[in-house]
């Protein structure tokens, strides 16, 4: 095991996500957004997401608060900026999506988070979103609690809520449960109606 003490990558070189969901995220981009150019991945960790995104032809940047993040970054060559996602660093309307992956369960003011996103949105801008659900909890692999950094899940409705006060407007939340291999990914498709472990959220800039 390795010490992220001693490792200059730290912990965000052990994060792994899984490939399904970026693949997810960007087909909804590809054919549910008006040609989306410019992409912010906030929280965005070893930056996997920017990595496929850029491939894909998107213009994509990865931010993270976490020093680490570097390290990883520049060894694979992915552009990326160290700063805070409630003082994002750019101008108003430079991106056409942000995508906010488990990040707002991790802070005590998500409203201030979502309205920093929506700043730096064109007007026609998008937010992806993942965020744990309540029965998150109850899940014996990736318990919501697990995690000392996390504050609080949030439901459907707490979503809706949430993105509404911030200024979008939700086309769409869907509750899923993420699986690490073809058995694990059949039962999370029936998990996903009844008990999501998570929730993707898409929603479009209301100005």
């Amino acid at each position: 095991m390795t010490d992220s003490a001693t490792d200059p990558a730290g912990p965000v070189s052990h994060i792994r996500e899984h490939i399904e969901l970026i693949e997810g995220d960007l087909t909804i981009m590809r054919r549910g957004m008006s040609a989306p150019r410019r992409v912010l991945d906030i929280g965005a960790g070893p930056a996997t997401f920017v990595r496929m995104a850029q491939e894909a032809g998107y213009d994509a940047l990865a931010l993270d608060i976490e020093v680490s993040a570097r390290a990883v970054w520049s060894g694979s060559e992915i552009p990326g900026i160290l700063a805070d996602g409630f003082h994002l660093p750019f101008r108003n309307g430079v991106f056409d999506v942000v995508r906010i992956k488990e990040v707002i369960e991790h802070v005590e003011d998500p409203l201030a988070l979502l309205r920093a996103a929506s700043g730096v949105l064109t007007d026609r801008g998008h937010v992806i979103a993942h965020v744990p659900s309540p029965y998150s909890q109850f899940y014996p692999v990736a318990n919501f609690w697990d995690d000392y950094t996390h504050v609080r899940p949030l439901t459907r409705r707490g979503l809706e809520r949430l993105f509404a006060d911030a200024g979008f407007r939700v086309i769409g939340i869907r509750g899923y449960v993420a699986g690490r291999n073809a058995a694990e990914r059949l039962a999370g498709a029936i998990l996903g109606r009844f008990a999501p472990h998570s929730y993707r959220i898409v929603a479009a800039i209301e100005r």
